[in-house]
C-alpha cells in the first residue's frame, strides 16, 4: 500500500470553462488532473510548454499550481505504488490527445463510448491509466480516454477516501 498525491486545477479562462461546462465540472471548478511524482507535475498538456518538445506528457515544475486558488491536492491510497511509477515513466513522452477530449465529451454529454486509442492521451486518461495501473479500481466501466477531470476528482472523493491537503 502507498499514498499518490493526484492535482486538479480550474480557472477563468474560455477553455477552462468550456472544459468544465461539458465535462460537468463547473460546480467543483476542475478543468485539468495531473500528479505529483518525481519530484515534479506530472501531467499531459495540449500545449507545448518551453522545455518540451511538443504537447502531451511531460514533467514540469513542482511548484507549477502551488499557491494558485484554483488548485487541489487530494492524498489518495493505492495497492501499488510502484507499478504506477513504472507506468508513468512507460507514458512519458506520449503524443497530448486532442481527439480523446472529444471522446470525453461525447461520453459526459451523450453516454456514448468510443474505443480508447492508447497512442495519444489527455490529462485525466493519463492520471486514471497511471492510477489504474497501481491497482486502484478506477471507473472501471469507462474507457480510460472517456474519463473526465471532474468525474475523476468525485470518484477518488467518493468512491476512494481521497484527502484533500494543502500544498
Amino acid at each position: 500500500m502507498g499514498k499518490m498525491l493526484v492535482g486538479f486545477i480550474g480557472g477563468d479562462t474560455r477553455l477552462d470553462k468550456f472544459i468544465e461546462g461539458f465535462s460537468h465540472g463547473t460546480d467543483v471548478d476542475i478543468s485539468h488532473a495531473f500528479l505529483m511524482l518525481f519530484g515534479s507535475t506530472y501531467e499531459s498538456t495540449g500545449a507545448k510548454e518551453e522545455e518540451d518538445p511538443y504537447p502531451g506528457v511531460w514533467l514540469h515544475s513542482p511548484d507549477k499550481f502551488r499557491g494558485d486558488p484554483h488548485a487541489r491536492f487530494v492524498v489518495v491510497d493505492v495497492p501499488d505504488r510502484r507499478a504506477g511509477e513504472d507506468k508513468a515513466r512507460a507514458l512519458l513522452g506520449t503524443l497530448y490527445g486532442y481527439t480523446d477530449c472529444v471522446e470525453t465529451g461525447l461520453q459526459e454529454i451523450f453516454g456514448v463510448s468510443i474505443p480508447d486509442n492508447a497512442l495519444t492521451m489527455h490529462c485525466s486518461e493519463t492520471v486514471t491509466r497511471v492510477l489504474r495501473a497501481t491497482g486502484l479500481d478506477v471507473l472501471p466501466d469507462l474507457e480510460a480516454g472517456s474519463v473526465s477531470p471532474a468525474h475523476l476528482y468525485r470518484t477518488i472523493m467518493e468512491d476512494h477516501n481521497g484527502r484533500e491537503i494543502s500544498f
